[in-house]
This record gives C-alpha cells, sequence and structure tokens, in this order.
C-alpha cells in the first residue's frame, strides 16, 4: 500500500474498502441454494429468497472480511409450531434435529454444537448458523431453545436490522462505517465486546455525537470520540438493550480500559496528522486498527 496517503478522507475510504467481506458471491450462492432446498422442503415452492433472511452482523451489514459465521434466520410455516410445541418431552431439540438431518443430505457436515446451535461447516471456514424460527402473533420471531427441558425464545433481528439501516440513512453511511472499522479494533486487540453490543454503543453514541452529519474528513475525529464514549461507560454496567427488539445484551467484560489505550494513541494519529508527519500517523492508525489500515 502507498505510504504517502496524506488526504484523511482517502485513507478512511481505502480502510473501509480494505474490509469488505471477501469471496460474497461464494456467501449469497450458499445461501440461496439452501434457500431452495429449504423451500421444496417445507414451504412446497422453488424459490431461492422467500423464508430465508440474513441476520446477525452479515445481515446489519456490519461485518467485515474475516467474518466466519453466517446467521440465517429461516421461517416455518406456522401450523408447524403446534406440532413440535404439543410434544411430549423436549419437541425444540426434536424440531432442530429434524431440520438438521434434512439439511444433512444435501450437507453432511451439518451439526449441532454444545450450545444447541444448527451449523453448516464449509472448508473456506466459512460456517453458515441456520435458525429455525416461526413468525408469532407480535411480529418478531419464536426458535427453539434445546436446553434443559426445551423453550420458545422471542425475538427480532430483522426489526433490529431496520433500525440501523434506518439510523445509517440518517446518518450519511456513519453507523455502517463507525461499526465496521471498530470491528477491525476489536479484532486487532481481542477486546471482549459482542458484535451487537458494539453496534448498539455505535447507535447510542451517534445519536449525541455533535459532527454526526459530516463527511469522511471527520473520521478521525469520529474514532477518537468514539473510543472516549467506550471508555467512559461504567465498569459495573453489565448489560445494555439491542434497539428495535429490546433484546438483552449482557456484557461482563470490562472493555473501557482497551478503549481507553487506542483513545491516547488515535489523540497521537490526530496530533501527527494536523502535523502532517503523515507516516508516523499511518503507524499510530495501524497500531489501533490492524494492517487493513492503509499506509
Amino acid at each position: 500500500m502507498n505510504q504517502n496517503i496524506s488526504n484523511i478522507t482517502d485513507k478512511f475510504k481505502l480502510f473501509l474498502n480494505n474490509l469488505n467481506i471477501e469471496n460474497q458471491s461464494n456467501i449469497q450462492n450458499r445461501v440461496k441454494e439452501i434457500t431452495k432446498h429449504f423451500n421444496l422442503k417445507y414451504w412446497y415452492i422453488t424459490s431461492d429468497i422467500k423464508n430465508v433472511h440474513y441476520i446477525g452482523s452479515y445481515g446489519r451489514g456490519t461485518a467485515i472480511k474475516g467474518v466466519k459465521n453466517i446467521n440465517l434466520l429461516a421461517v416455518l410455516p406456522p401450523a408447524l409450531y403446534k406440532q413440535y410445541d404439543t410434544l411430549p418431552g423436549n419437541g425444540q431439540r426434536f424440531l432442530l434435529r429434524q431440520v438438521r438431518d434434512f439439511l444433512g443430505k444435501h450437507y453432511p457436515e451439518a451439526n449441532i454444537n454444545e450450545e444447541g446451535h444448527l451449523l453448516i461447516p464449509f472448508t473456506d471456514n466459512k460456517t453458515l448458523e441456520f435458525i429455525p424460527s416461526f413468525l408469532n402473533a407480535k411480529k418478531s420471531y419464536t426458535y427453539p431453545d434445546i436446553h434443559k427441558e426445551g423453550t420458545w425464545v422471542n425475538f427480532n433481528p430483522l426489526r433490529e436490522i431496520e433500525v440501523v439501516d434506518e439510523a445509517n440513512f440518517q446518518y450519511s453511511g456513519k453507523i455502517k462505517h463507525l461499526a465496521r472499522m471498530m470491528r477491525a479494533w476489536k479484532a486487532k486487540h481481542n477486546v471482549p465486546i459482542s458484535g451487537m453490543l458494539l453496534d448498539t454503543l455505535v447507535l447510542n453514541f451517534m445519536e449525541i455525537w455533535e459532527d454526526n452529519t459530516k463527511s469522511y474528513s471527520v473520521y478521525g475525529y469520529m474514532i477518537q470520540d468514539f473510543l472516549e464514549y467506550l471508555s467512559s461507560l461504567r465498569k459495573d454496567q453489565l448489560h445494555w438493550y439491542a434497539k428495535g427488539s429490546n433484546r438483552h445484551l449482557p456484557s461482563e467484560a470490562d472493555f473501557g480500559a482497551q478503549a481507553n489505550i487506542s483513545y491516547q494513541e488515535v489523540v497521537k494519529a490526530m496530533n501527527f496528522e494536523n502535523e502532517e508527519e503523515f507516516y508516523k500517523a499511518n503507524n499510530c492508525w495501524k497500531e489501533v486498527f490492524g494492517d487493513s489500515f492503509p499506509g
């Protein structure tokens, strides 16, 4: 990469480009194939797009290069819910095993892990997590939890995606840009914060950040101010709630100390930028984000 890039706008545009997920066409083709199998089995249609939705960071558009797990929400016909709900014993486990057995005919590596997640691994280190669910009366989704005697859990990941999309439009793309850049920071420093919590805190921050309508030229200060915001959060706050669904997001680890260290590094980077010491600035940015940052 060119070490002489001096324009901070160009740096962040290139940085975000470097974070793009590789081989997305492979992911999308696999999902279309799985969706077609699913719809033929459960809905008796040939569609390769209906009833299966991307969720998680990939669905929210905040995942970055190197993402290994792609989450899929697979909506079953509502008539099946009563069938599994009234089974004696753990009907949730029976449902998950039946879906696994069906997928296993097409993807022999399909398995249910110890956490009760239905996974389809591929040889390129990408794994699809397949979440069978039902649309419920509250327009959210119900999925099986196989632990103990089995329970049904309600969540609304599609509304979470809508909230991210709405805010991203309102703030000219900065929600997804900041969330993606901070994933590079999380990966570089092994920060103990979940992707959903990170996205939630980005949303919270952008609502109060005074420069939330400005362009790429403020991205350095956006990173600086967000890290300062993270470092200021109370160490004893053990949970937050996802916007759009109010889903409980537990967090028992303290990520503020690492945020503060990186905040100090970004202050140095911005000072070097202002002094036109671009090589030194780039080294500071790399210390925060890793080799995906240009320079």
